[in-house]
């Protein structure tokens, strides 16, 4: 995939301007873009971007601006850095300039922002890394290795496990949100094609607590580090 290839691309720029052997986690996206990658980069007023506009990105001079309002919102503030370091990445040759709102959209959005969007979770969580900080979150909470296929479900475990448990140790690893980490997870790959997790189970893991009321997730118990419904 092209915004894979780019975004991969960058991290090795930056990794080899700055001498690391490692990705360090999170990205220091902010860092990075104004050195290795030597693009201007601003915090400004709601005022000068207009309403609801969140970033702003203008490629034929190299400069991205962000809202203050995002600074708040670490998960939000990183992902729209990436997406707007994303225009200028892969669209310096198709337009002037770049105003985004609420990040990352839903599958509406043009071409363009599609690609932005998936350029700034590539970036933001390198598909090299998810793996082992996978793994590693299901030890931490001592969880067996089969749940890690467990995670590819579409029943109440899966939710469990990924709402529960996978999710928010993620969004802290990597400095995201909750909804762009599911995203991430969403768009990646494994080696044999599948899907890290299934696209139909997206929407349980992203809405609000009070709208999965009626699934029985507090019901399910560990028991030697499988989760399982206690009534099952």
């Amino acid at each position: 995939m092209r915004t894979e290839l780019a975004a991969n691309a960058l991290l090795r720029r930056c990794m080899a301007e700055r001498g690391l052997a490692a990705l360090p986690l999170p990205i220091p996206i902010e860092e990075w873009i104004e050195s290795p990658l030597g693009y201007r980069f601003e915090i400004v007023s709601d005022a000068e971007l207009g309403p609801g506009i969140l970033g702003r990105a203008r490629p034929s001079v190299g400069e991205i601006a962000i809202n203050e309002c995002l600074l708040q919102h670490e998960g939000r503030y990183r992902f729209t850095c990436a997406h707007e370091l994303a225009h200028l990445t892969l669209h310096h040759g198709e337009s002037g300039g770049y105003s985004d709102g609420e990040l990352p959209r839903d599958g509406d959005a043009s071409r363009i922002e599609r690609e932005a969007d998936r350029f700034a979770a590539a970036f933001l969580v390198p598909g090299d890394t998810l793996g082992d900080a996978i793994v590693r979150t299901l030890a931490d909470d001592q969880l067996a290795p089969q749940c890690l296929e467990m995670l590819r479900g579409d029943d109440v475990i899966a939710v469990w496990l990924w709402r529960r448990c996978v999710l928010p140790r993620l969004a802290e690893v990597y400095e995201v949100s909750k909804p762009a980490m599911a995203y991430r997870c969403r768009e990646l790959r494994l080696p044999n094609q599948r899907r890290l997790v299934r696209p139909s189970l997206v929407p349980l893991l992203t809405c609000p607590e009070a709208a999965i009321r009626v699934l029985p997730l507090s019901e399910i118990v560990v028991k030697e580090g499988v989760p399982r419904l206690a009534k099952a």
